[in-house]
Order: structure tokens, then C-alpha cells, then sequence
């Protein structure tokens, strides 16, 4: 399994859309989660899959990438002196942003700040989407900055309506993710 591929998982590029107007925005995704989940990456000729767990703060993420033997391939770090990745040779690698450092190694960049919305089934705000949304006003598919996000199933965690399978598209990459398990967490936990 390349490393390479899984630092591709969220990439992101570059289309405007007008804001969506009519359909409104459901309740306020959480903000402090933890996940753990299977991901697929296809990308041109190379395909790969794993598994991910992701703690995400507003301050901060840790993400790990898993081969599916459980081995750890990759793990990136933000925080507020930058974002860290280890890879799979166990080299760090720095850069200010998310989107930099990806850019840099693999020639694409990764919208982690999007990313963290959409894997909630939000759009990310202060950014123009359009939406379609099933009856329960729950995104179907959601397209913002260049990718197509797509939600194939919905579970129930704490009350909340959080996706449980999701494909982003764009160009010749396809990420499929399926959270298996989350875990909200209030501010105080």
C-alpha cells in the first residue's frame, strides 16, 4: 500500500458555485469528534484502502492512516504551529497548513478545515455549495470547492444524524469513507 495515496484522501481544487438558497442548514454539526472508519482511495491507475481514526478538535486534528493490516501509514497532525506528517518511512514532514504540505509532496492539497464539515454531513461555512437533500433535509450530495460529495447512508449517534458512508469526487480521485464508529464530545470532555 503507498502512502502516498492515502495522503490524497481529502484533496481538494478549485470550482464556484453560487450558495445554496432555499434549503436550510440542519443543526450545527459537532464540532469535537472522534471517528474510526474504513477509507478506499482511487486515484488515476493506483487504488489503496485502509483503515482511519481521526480526533478532531477546532484547534486541532490527529489523523492515522492504517494499512489494512493495521499498520499505521501515515499521520498527519494540525495545530497551531502548523500541520505535521509522518509517513509511512517514518519521515516528518512541516508546513504552515494542511493544504501547503500536501501540495507540496503529493501536487494537490488537502482541505482538512472542509473536510471536518463534510465528514459531518455540513457545508463548510463562508464557502458557496449547492445541496440536495433527502426528506429529512439531510445532504444527498453536497458539491463545494471543486469536489462531490456524495452520502449513501445515515446513522444515529447521541441523537444526532451523522453520515455513515460517503464518496468524494474529483477529477480522477474517488475517496469512499465509512465511520464505523463516532464518538461527540462536548468542550469540558
Amino acid at each position: 500500500m503507498s502512502a502516498s495515496i492515502f495522503l490524497i484522501f481529502g484533496l481538494a481544487g478549485c470550482a464556484t458555485l453560487a450558495p445554496e438558497a432555499e434549503a436550510p442548514v440542519a443543526a450545527q454539526a459537532p464540532r469535537i469528534f472522534d471517528l474510526s472508519g474504513r477509507i478506499a482511495v482511487k486515484y488515476r491507475d493506483q487504488s489503496s484502502s485502509g483503515s482511519l481514526h481521526w480526533q478532531h478538535r477546532p484547534d486541532q486534528d490527529n489523523i492515522s492512516l492504517l494499512s489494512p493490516l493495521g499498520q499505521t501509514v501515515t499521520q498527519i497532525t494540525r495545530d497551531a504551529d502548523g500541520v505535521t506528517l509522518i509517513d509511512q518511512a517514518h519521515k516528518v514532514h512541516h508546513a504552515a497548513d494542511t493544504e501547503t504540505l500536501t501540495r507540496d509532496l503529493l501536487g494537490w492539497r488537502l482541505p482538512l478545515s472542509g473536510l471536518s464539515y463534510w465528514v459531518v454531513g455540513q457545508p463548510a461555512p463562508s464557502l458557496p455549495y449547492q445541496a440536495d437533500r433527502d426528506a429529512q433535509q439531510r445532504p444527498t450530495l453536497l458539491v463545494q470547492d471543486g469536489w462531490r460529495v456524495n452520502y449513501s447512508a445515515w446513522q444515529t449517534v447521541d441523537g444526532q444524524g451523522l453520515p455513515r458512508k460517503m464518496t468524494l469526487q474529483r477529477d480522477d480521485l474517488e475517496i469512499r469513507l465509512v465511520m464505523d464508529q463516532w464518538t461527540l464530545k462536548t468542550a469540558a470532555q
